[in-house]
């Protein structure tokens, strides 16, 4: 038992007992401090990320994304679905200059675990109706270190071909997530299909851009949304947002 004198002899001599409870509000006092300082420093340094990925990558309005914020959109979708699903190979088709193949490749870098193969023939204007609003960029010579930026290059691989061209080369490539958004025609994004289901793996997911966009762009016909409408999987949702674009997401539950 304690007494008052034996408790002020404590105070006086710095015993352990006095220097651990003032420890341990020092401590506390600094916790209280240090979290609203690193909340607000993670913060800007995710800001700052997202607006390399948003300038340097291309990101545009068709992906939700919100400039003055730098929120990444339909990004953020495919980043937390990667990081939860976990995928080991992932197939990204068209790009105009790498957004959401950067994110795909981010995500699987923060996994530490899987890869991207990325497929754009690299159409610019010269390739009317089939470019898409692509500006040649994948065949330019510094193309294949567009991903070092952010230290992405392990994580992704280019191809400049087209998705018939890359099939009949990597024949035996199955797939977990499978993004589509190159030929937008109905004809394209039908054949585009058409060769990737078969490289889904079951319970995979395929994702499609675009699947509200209507109109032309670069003398070709938007026709995403005709075939998502014919699709007559269950297993699908649609993001019908923006009203220029949209995302939709079917899973592979049946081989």
């Amino acid at each position: 038992m304690h007494t008052k004198k034996g408790l002020l002899q404590q105070r006086k001599t710095g015993d352990k007992p006095v220097w651990k409870t003032v420890s341990h509000k020092i401590k506390t006092v600094c916790i209280f401090i240090s979290w609203p300082l690193l909340i607000t420093l993670h913060s800007i340094l995710t800001a700052l990320l997202n607006g390399i990925l948003i300038k340097r990558y291309s990101g545009d309005e068709g992906q939700n994304i919100k400039h003055p914020s730098m929120f990444l959109g339909f990004g953020s979708l495919h980043y937390s679905l990667i990081r939860n699903i976990k995928p080991k190979h992932i197939l990204c088709i068209g790009s105009r200059k790498g957004f959401v193949p950067s994110i795909l490749a981010l995500a699987c870098q923060h996994n530490n675990f899987g890869h991207v193969d990325f497929v754009d023939p690299g159409y610019d204007i010269r390739n009317k109706g089939k470019n898409w609003s692509g500006v040649g960029f994948w065949k330019k010579p510094l193309a294949k270190y567009h991903f070092q930026t952010i230290h992405l290059q392990q994580w992704i691989s280019l191809y400049v071909m087209t998705t018939e061209e890359f099939i009949l080369s990597h024949q035996k490539g199955i797939y977990e997530y499978i993004y589509i958004d190159g030929d937008h025609s109905y004809e394209g994004v039908k054949k585009d299909f058409m060769l990737l289901w078969p490289k889904l793996r079951k319970h995979g997911l395929m994702v499609f851009h675009d699947v509200v966009a209507k109109g032309t762009l670069d003398n070709g016909k938007f026709g995403v949304k005709k075939f998502w409408k014919e699709l007559k999987i269950k297993e699908k949702i649609i993001f019908p947002f923006p009203k220029t674009s949209g995302l939709g997401i079917i899973q592979k539950i049946y081989l």
